[in-house]
């Protein structure tokens, strides 16, 4: 058995980028709705709270992929508050004898720009065809990727940031207006008018109360929600899900976590009420978008294949370099 190989952040960082995923995790996407894959999920809260630190184990296999995956994915307040890359590895397995290949260290970027794909599908196939109004809720690094992924989909006039702390949002601007020079940015204090004015709404929070009411959207609004991925978070209150079509990455991981879990808590709000998945949408099995007046919700948690096929496009692009 040969040495294990081991690949940095930094390698990873210089040769793959977000749009390199985008049609691969569209056909992971199509391959777990078709039922060919096998997801496990286990979280761990190691700090004192949970809302200082969290620890994710996800696995991911595809029925004829040569690889599968484990992916420790750890993410710490202290690190979002000091600006540090969070820690985190993805081990890559051979799929024939389940000796260890590589192990990626990729300090979660490849867990960020994997859901920016995921965010650039969710943007194909569900916001409307013309967007001038984008908004995003949050600061941090997802709001930067999802900006970034819509922007790719559907290129927008204005972006609206609102956040809890006013200079991380400003930090945002900044760091947006770089790679999107001619994007109009605003940084908004008002939570239910950036909701409103918007287009296609980003949530990507920590939020563990809902932040976004269904008595604020309007007709042909599109919210691709990433930030509640755990079942201790939510960001959309039911009546939010109540007045949309939604879709999801994964029914069962909806269910157990974020937006949908807490939803179905209430008893207001069943699984039978979800549209379908997104490999559903892009596989032409069920429909998107139907009319310009639905609104429409995108909720993704995060499931184990994207990381696998994450993994098999960094290899492949490092190998041909």
């Amino acid at each position: 058995m040969s040495s294990v190989r081991i690949v940095n952040a930094d390698e990873l960082r210089a040769n793959v980028r977000f749009g390199d995923l985008i049609e691969p995790i569209s056909r992971a996407f199509q391959e777990f709705s078709a039922g060919l894959a096998h997801n496990g999920l286990i979280v761990m809260f190691p700090a004192a709270r949970p809302d200082l630190g969290d620890v994710y184990v996800k696995t991911g296999t595809l029925h004829r992929h040569p690889i599968f995956i484990v992916k420790i994915s750890p993410w710490f307040a202290v690190n979002h508050e000091r600006g540090q890359a969070q820690g985190g590895f993805v081990g890559v397995f051979d799929s024939q004898t389940g000796h260890t290949l590589a192990l990626l260290n990729d300090e979660h970027y490849l867990s960020d720009i994997r859901t920016a794909a995921a965010g650039a599908l969710a943007a194909r196939a569900f916001a409307p065809v013309s967007v001038k109004t984008a908004a995003v809720l949050g600061a941090g690094v997802q709001a930067y990727w999802q900006a970034r992924a819509l922007y790719h989909e559907r290129p927008f006039e204005t972006l609206m940031i609102w956040a809890r702390n006013a200079e991380r949002a400003a930090r945002l601007k900044t760091r947006l207006q770089r790679v999107l020079p001619d994007m109009k940015i605003h940084v908004s204090s008002d939570l239910e008018c950036t909701v409103r004015c918007a287009d296609v709404l980003i949530t990507a929070t920590v939020a563990r109360i809902p932040l976004v009411r269904g008595e604020w959207l309007h007709e042909g609004q599109h919210i691709t929600a990433i930030g509640a991925d755990d079942a201790t978070k939510c960001e959309l209150d039911t009546a939010t899900l109540k007045r949309a079509r939604v879709f999801v990455d994964s029914r069962e991981t909806a269910a157990a976590n974020g937006d949908v879990h807490y939803a179905l808590q209430t008893g207001e709000y069943t699984l039978a009420e979800v549209s379908g998945e997104i490999g559903e949408v892009l596989a032409g099995q069920k429909p998107g978008r139907i009319s310009q007046s639905d609104i429409t919700i995108v909720k993704c948690v995060g499931i184990g294949v994207q990381d696998l096929v994450a993994a098999e496009v960094s290899l492949k692009k490092l190998d041909t370099r």
